[in-house]
This record gives structure tokens, sequence and C-alpha cells, in this order.
């Protein structure tokens, strides 16, 4: 069979672990011996607040939140994908030395971010002294200026990975370097010693490509096949056999990841719990990556919150948090207030509430131990068809995972009340109604091991190899009845990627996961009846049930059993939800444990069992005000239409979710960055003040900075000018700065991001260049090779999926990692139907565009319109049937930002060359765009040269065209039209 190796895992411990073997009995409890922590909390003694008291010196508009967070969470899960078996470059050998690395460094310093990832491997050289100054082994490591100011031992978490490192704090910014200890004294005057890492290298065998899982009828064929391969591992030579042994067998290496947040960068900070202690901090940049880091102890982490919060910069939502921890804490606690109202009043969407709650409790996705919860929201799982306006197909949300079968919640509260009758003292443990928990690392891998780096975590859990057959996550209807009827052991719930990644229910790393004992191959996750066999249709529909209004309604009781004041107490004893007490925060003193193995067994333990999330709340939370769509044949309530904005797609009417109109309020001519120009073509526009501002086609506008690029010049780079007036720059179109010679040849296409940090450049010679552009300085980043000549036509950036898309004059459209500024694939832009469009292949792209809430990519080649997700796979393409004039092919096309679960909203909008404005929408069962809208006010009679989306819902739609003529057109609102409008509105 075939076998690949797995990357390798800092584990210094190998145990199998199944999700049904992390139950608690509470003859284990007695025999650990743990005192209580004197930071348990009294139920009676809380001074209530009042959630409408809200302190308006919060400078974090819910929008800023929102993003925050969500699109970090979209950005760790989806792009654990996109890092699939990427390995770290050695030399030729393998190894590379610190003089080596000092030198290459030194020598390519400006190749480096203020993000970048710097991986070291040193296997044979011999152990450098200790005893010397050892700041020299991390000086190659520091960008040019940064001083260290102080330094501390932690650890780094990603998922179960802990690695030893180095903490260090300069003036200007902060580095985590993995592989070092510093010993003897503190601050900067102690020795730093170079850590070895354990790893092994774990085999799995894969199956062959096209494999399809056997049902029980086809038991026979399924048995001789696995027969045969087991006869065929049998006969392997046994000098073969020896050899993948000795492979596998643990190895010692030395390595040093290095990352530098620069203390501008840093966006927000988070108090963490570490190993039951309050002692970790996690910190985000203005790119949404997160670090989890843990200390030595809870003193130094609050030192280094001081230290952040009194440099926190302007980008920061803590730059109005003065640096203390009172102050910190005050200023967390009016910000979720804030959060709560915002979600209470419709502002928010109950996915993006529940990521906020789980990020306030301690939840991250750098600790598997602690992964953010989700509820299950729906419980028919066995209908051919599901209809989400019935309140029948939804779980009761009032009740823990164990209360909803009447004789499993009966049994669970008989061990309750048996476990009380034997709680005489305070040294005893407790009673509590389950002995497993709703979340641990087990039950998180359980559910994503099919996806990297997932599957080799899971390997590590399991001493080296995936669960057995029957326990593996395969079923997600079986998962349902096991969680709420069947299994006194299984109380889960979700995780967020229930939501918005179906990757993880796809084994598409054909991964051998055996087979169970009714005959069934375990391979991709069986699907309820309802998801017709897609995945992506399957997570559509789930959260589509979490936004909506049954689900709306009743959430709040949820996020009372595990975040509110139904968490623990006396409350938590009548609902059914009380866990062993190990996993509450603050429930065990660990410090009182002199014994380390003794201590370090405990910890490892209350980790398998799960954690409960910190406790946010000790009364009720307020219901979420639940407002319904205008339907035919009934009045429209115009005052829930503020309430429904966030649940409208772009460019559609709120409201009215499913129609779009759009009305023209005004049409400009383009002036800005004329001078030169051969013809009047806008390149790029704005909306300022209410007001249209265009440039030219060789212009690109920075919206942040007010600013526009000049490119396509002789002097092989760009100019930046004035683009808007203000008080510090008042003339338009002045130069302000000039960078020559940023390529070898003129430049032919140029993208800033959303804030204008960034910039990525095209060239004739088809090459791509990654620049920061800060303080009027444009520092080059890396140069990416990859098209096969010709020129780069048009380039997109999203910061929020860390992605750059490229499009050239050789018909390729190619797809960038912008954190680690490498190659991650080429989009497949080969039609199903040859015969129409085998010509594909050789046009030049015309656009690519990037969805910035779902990574989603737009490409127009020729005449064809696609949609791929961020993996590459097609989404729909223009069906073949819909052939254009060829005086009205589209000439440009941009994403929306709609959301994947928003089924109804514009996905594409496409200019023509006859002046057409057209809005499309995705069936995305039949992988095919469908045509929703025309712009039936002609403004446009020539080629449309760009397009953009404005407003905070993108409801706003701004065209140019070749002739420098620009147009700005409005989605309705209801509450505009006449009734007879409305009622023909609906009707239609």
């Amino acid at each position: 069979s075939n076998h690949f190796a797995l990357s390798p895992l800092d584990r210094s411990n190998h145990f199998a672990l199944s999700p049904e073997s992390v139950e608690v009995t509470a003859e284990l409890l007695k025999n650990m011996k743990l005192a209580k922590s004197k930071m348990e909390y009294d139920d009676e003694d809380y001074d209530y607040e009042d959630y409408d008291d809200i302190e308006d010196k919060i400078d974090s508009p819910t929008e800023e939140v929102k993003s925050d967070i969500d699109e970090s969470d979209r950005i760790a899960s989806k792009s654990s994908i996109d890092s699939i078996s990427r390995e770290n470059s050695t030399t030729n050998d393998g190894m590379i030395s610190i003089a080596e690395l000092k030198d290459g460094l030194e020598t390519n310093e400006d190749e480096h971010d203020d993000q970048s990832n710097v991986d070291i491997y040193d296997g044979e050289q011999e152990r450098i002294d200790t005893a010397q100054n050892n700041y020299d082994l991390i000086t190659g490591l520091l960008h040019s200026g940064d001083i260290p100011e102080k330094s501390y031992n932690v650890q780094r978490c990603t998922g179960l990975e802990v690695c030893p490192a180095l903490f260090i704090r300069c003036r200007h910014a902060i580095y985590v370097i993995d592989g070092f200890e510093q010993t003897d004294k503190d601050g900067l005057r102690g020795n730093i010693n170079r850590v070895e890492k354990s790893t092994s290298t774990f085999y799995v065998s894969l199956r062959p490509k096209g494999f399809k899982s056997k049902d029980t009828e086809s038991l026979s064929e399924q048995s001789n096949e696995t027969s045969r391969k087991v006869s065929e591992n049998k006969d392997l030579p046994t000098k073969k056999k020896r050899e993948e042994k000795s492979i596998s067998s643990s190895e010692n290496f030395f390595q040093h990841r290095c990352k530098r947040l620069a203390l501008t960068d840093i966006h927000a900070v988070y108090r963490r719990r570490y190993q039951l202690k309050q002692i970790a901090l996690e910190v985000y940049d203005a790119y949404n990556n997160g670090t989890f880091i843990a200390f030595t102890d809870k003193p130094q982490s609050e030192e280094v919150l001081h230290f952040l919060l009194s440099t926190a910069s302007s980008n920061s939502n803590l730059s109005s948090v003065p640096g203390t921890s009172s102050s910190y804490d005050k200023f967390m606690k009016a910000l979720r207030s804030k959060i709560t109202s915002n979600w209470v009043h419709g502002k928010m969407t109950n996915f993006d509430f529940l990521m906020h709650l789980n990020s306030f409790a301690g939840r991250s996705y750098n600790d598997l131990t602690q992964y953010p919860v989700f509820p299950w929201v729906l419980a028919d799982y066995e209908s051919d068809e599901i209809d989400l306006s019935n309140p029948l197909v939804y779980r009761d949300l009032s009740k823990p995972m164990g209360a909803l079968g009447a004789a499993r919640a009966e049994q669970f509260r008989e061990r309750y009340d048996s476990l009380a009758t034997h709680f005489f003292n305070k040294d005893d443990p407790p009673p509590f109604h389950y002995g497993t928990h709703y979340s641990c690392a087990a039950y998180v891998l359980n559910y994503l091991f099919r996806l990297e780096p997932f599957s080799r975590l899971a390997l590590s859990l399991q001493g080296g190899k995936f669960d057995l057959p029957d326990r593996l996550f395969h079923d997600i209807g079986a998962s349902w009845r096991s969680a709420s009827r069947d299994n006194l052991q299984d109380v889960r719930e979700l995780i967020p990627e229930f939501f918005y990644l179906p990757e993880f229910l796809e084994n598409n790393n054909s991964f051998d996961l055996g087979t169970k004992q009714d005959g069934r191959t375990v391979h991709h996750v069986t699907l309820p009846t309802w998801a017709k066999g897609d995945p992506r249709r399957f997570v559509r529909i789930n959260r589509q049930a979490l936004e909506s209004e049954h689900v709306s309604k009743n959430l709040h009781k949820w996020i009372d059993l595990v975040f509110g004041y139904k968490q623990r107490g006396r409350e938590a004893a009548v609902s059914l939800n009380t866990f062993v007490h190990l996993t509450y925060d603050g429930a065990v003193d660990i410090d009182s444990v002199a014994d380390p193995v003794q201590r370090d067994s405990i910890i490892a333990q209350i980790q398998n069992f799960g954690q409960t999330p910190s406790k946010l709340e000790r009364r009720p939370f307020p219901a979420r005000s639940a407002w319904l769509y205008s339907k035919a044949g009934k009045p429209v309530d115009f005052n829930a239409l503020p309430y429904l904005e966030p649940l409208t797609p772009p460019l559609c009417i709120v409201g009215l979710p499913s129609k779009v109109v759009l009305r023209v309020a005004m049409h400009e001519t383009c002036k800005v960055g004329m001078t030169g120009q051969l013809d009047s073509a806008c390149g790029d526009m704005c909306l300022s003040k209410g007001q249209l501002v265009g440039v030219g086609k060789t212009c690109v506008l920075n919206l942040s900075a007010k600013k526009y690029y000049r490119f396509g010049g002789s002097n092989n780079g760009v100019s930046v000018h004035v683009a808007i007036s203000s008080i510090k720059n008042l003339e338009v179109n002045r130069i302000l700065t000039i960078h020559d010679d940023m390529h070898r040849a003129p430049i032919t296409a140029v993208k800033p991001s959303r804030r204008g940090q960034w910039l990525v450049t095209g060239c004739i010679d088809s090459t791509l260049r990654v620049w920061k552009y800060e303080k009027n300085h444009m520092e080059l980043q890396a140069t990416l090779c990859g098209h096969n000549g010709g020129e780069i036509k048009c380039i997109d950036i999203s910061t929020a999926f860390d992605t750059i898309v490229s499009g050239g004059a050789d018909g390729c459209v190619l797809v960038w990692d912008l954190r680690t500024l490498s190659f991650l694939r080429r989009l497949d832009l080969s039609s199903k139907d040859n015969d129409n469009h085998s010509n594909s292949m050789t046009n030049p792209i015309t656009s690519v565009s990037i969805n910035n809430k779902t990574g989603d990519i737009v490409t127009l080649v020729g005449s064809i319109v696609t949609v791929f997700d961020i993996n590459g796979n097609i989404i729909a393409r223009q069906n073949p049937d819909n052939t254009f004039p060829e005086n009205a092919v589209p000439s440009c096309a941009i994403s929306t930002d709609c959301p994947e679960w928003m089924e109804h909203g514009i996905v594409v909008v496409t200019g023509h060359k006859n002046g057409d404005i057209r809005l499309w929408g995705v069936n995305r069962d039949e992988e095919l765009l469908l045509f929703k809208f025309l712009v039936n006010t002609k403004v446009h009679n020539c080629p449309i040269t760009c397009l953009r989306l404005e407003g905070k819902r993108q409801d706003i739609l701004l065209a140019g065209d070749k002739s420098g003529k620009m147009s700005m057109c409005k989605s309705i609102q209801l509450d505009a039209l006449t009734q007879q409008d409305r009622a023909n509105l609906m009707n239609n």
C-alpha cells in the first residue's frame, strides 16, 4: 500500500485516547486529591449591571470587532487546508548553521516582513557553548534597530503543539523565537540555551485516487480487498520492515522559528488560561493572525500585558485603555456589553456573536483543549428534505445535550443524586451529571482529523495511528443520535467549522481509515439525506439554520448554559448541566501539588477531560430581537429594517433579501490622474463624502491614504499622488513620492490592500513583486515568479485571507500565500464543455477578484465568468448556453462579499462592452451562475473598464467606462417606495 510521512510533532508522551475514553469517575477524582482553588465563584455575590448602560467611550465599532474575530476564524481554519504538506526548506544535506543563518538574514534582511517566519534546522553541528553571551545566538534573527529590553521563557502553543520559546521585548516590536530558553538569571543577564526538539515520523496508508467507499452489499468484495492488502503487507521483505521502523523512530534536532510582531501591528490582546492557570496571552496582529503565548507565572504575563497596553498604537482596539490590569478588565467588560447589545438589537449575526463569546470566555483556535464551542442547532438528520421554517426540525436549545433524551436524562439525574448523598465535606469531589464534557481535544480532532494539520495531531494523540474505524467521526446523523440520545458517555457539542468549512467532511487526503464492523468503509463523512451528498449544501443549510428566526429567538438559552448563569451552581444542577468540577475555571489550585510528576499527570488528565469556558454572566442573557422579512399581502414593518441589514446580501433590498433593484443616483466624469493618458478611460474610483472620485486607467486608488498610484511609465516604478483633497494635501494630482526601478521593465498592473499597507505590482516580464508601503517608503518583500511569459493583466489581494491572486496574458490564474509569500496553486480554468470553450486557456485573463467574506475567487477569461472557492474548487461557472453578442461580452468582473449561506445574494457583478451592468447569483447545487438583474438606466454606451462596491453592506455600485464616464447605483429602500410600488415588488 501507499504511504506518506506526516510532519513531526513535539509531544513527550504518546498514548491512545478515543472520544469515548475521556469519562471521569468519582473514584478517580478522589484519588487525584486536588485542593480547591480560592477563586471559586459565589453565585450570591454579584453586582448586576444593565446591558443598556454601555460606556460610550469605547472606540470599537461593531463592524471592526466583527471582522477581527470572524475573519480570523476563517483564516485559521481555511489556511490549515492551504498549508497541507508544506515542508520547511533546507540545504542539500538538510542542515543550516547559525553562521550561515546570520549571513543569510543580514544579506536578505529586506526580504522579511514584520510577520516573517524563519525555520532553521541544525541536527549534527557541535553544541554551541552556552557560557558565552547567548544573545549572539539570536542576534541574526532580530531586525536592524531592534534591541532586546527584556526576555522571558514562554511556551508557544499551536493546537496541541507546545514549543519552548523566548519572548523578547524590544522598543518597537516583540519576538517569539522557538527552541531557546534562558537560564541562570532573569532579564538580559541570563544564558540562552538551545532546546532540542523531539519528533516522531508516522506512516499511514493512502487509498488510491478515485476510491469509493463500500457499502454493506459489497462486503465480500471489501473483505477480499482487505485481506489482499494485509497479505501484501505480510509479504514485505524483512529488510523493508526494518527500514520503515527505523525511519519512524524518534529523532532530536533543533528548530528555531522566529516571529516578529511590530507594536504598531498589534490589534488586540486577550488573557488566556493555560494548564488551568491564568498565565497566557493571545496576541492578534492587524492581519488577524493570533499568537498564543504561555508564561511561567501570572506576574510575568501581567507585566507583558501592561507593556502592550502602554504601547498600544492607534490601530489597536486597546489604544484608549490605560496600561493597568483593572482598566483592561473594565474595558473588556464594557466591550462585551456593547457587543451583546449589538447582537440583541440585530446588528450582528448569531455566528459572529458566538465567536465573540468564545473569545471572551478564553476559547481559542490555538488551543485544542479550549477550542471554540458551538451548539447543535438541528435535530432532523433523517428527512429527505428539510424545512427551516418548521420549529420541529430544531434542537431544544434550553437544554444541554445530556437532557435532550428523557430516558438518558433520568439516568444522569440519578447519578447526580447518588453522588450528592456521598458528598459530606469540602474535600470530596462535588456531584456531577456528566463524567465527559461537551468539548475536549479528542472531540475536536475526531471532527477534523481528515484535514492537516489535525491529521498529524490526531496521530500523535493516538500513538501514531488513527482510532478504530467504528469510533471515528463518520456519520453526522449517527453522531447526533449518540450525543443526544444513545450514548451515556457522549454529550459533545459542535465546533465552528460545521457552519463554514465543508472540506473537513471530505477525506481529500485519501487516508485509509479502515472498515467498520458492519463492513462499511470509513471515508468521507456520511451526510443527512437532505444534504444530497454535498458537504457544501450541508454546511450552507446548517448556517442558515443558525441564523434562522427560531434559533435567534432561543439562542440565549443555550448561551446561559455554556457561558452564563446556568453554567454552575444551583441553576446548573436544576438544568442537568453540571460537569466534573475540575473542568471549571478557577476550581482547582494546581500549584498546591508539590510533586511535579504528579502535577503534570493531573494537568494532562484534566486537559483530556475538557475545560468549561470562563463564566461571562451571572444573570440571564437577554433574548435577541427577531424580526421577520416582508411578505406579500402583509404590511411592511419599517421598524424591522435596521435589524435585518446584517442578514441582507450585498445589493439586495433590506426586508426582501431575494429581490434586487438598483437605481442610478448620479454620474460624473473622471478627471483625476488623466495627465499623459492617451484616452479617457477610468481605471479606478471611489465615493468620498458623497462625491464620485475617479482616476485614469493607469492609476489605482489607495483609499485609506487618499492617494493614488500611477504606473506604466518608463521608470519601471510608480509615483504616488494626492487623490482626494485634505488639510494636509490640498492640491489634487500633486506628486508626493516617486519610486523608480521597482521592476526590470514597465509595470502593467498594481493592486493595494484595503488598508494600503501592502502593494502588489505586476510587470510586463510576467513577474509579481510584493511591497510594504509605510510612511512614504516602499520596501520589497518578495518577487513571485510563476506565469509563463507575457504581462500580468490583473491582480487582487485579500489580507482577510492572506491571499494574492494574479492573472496573466498566458491565460493562467495563480494563487499566492501573502503570509509566506509563496505559490499555492493554479486555478483550473478548463471547461466541462471543451467544444464551446476550448480556447479559454489561451485567452488572457481579464479580471480576478476575491470575496473577503469567503475567500472565493471570481475570474473572467474571454467571455467566461467562473467562481472558485479558496481551495481551487469550482463553485459556479457561466452556463454554456448563455452566450453574449460580440459587442456585449463582459469586459470586467468583480466579486461581492456575499456569504455562502445567503444563497439568494448577488455574488458577481459584470460590466460589458456595450455598457451593460449585470448582477449574478449562484446556484450552488447546479454549479451555475444565475442572471439576476440588469441595470436598466442606460448611463454607459462603451466598454465598462472598472467596478467597485461601496457602503457598509455593499449596497452601492460604482462603474466607470472607457470614455471616462462614472455612475453610482444604489439599492432601493422599502420605506422610500410608494405602497403600490412595494406591493408590485413583493408580488413579482
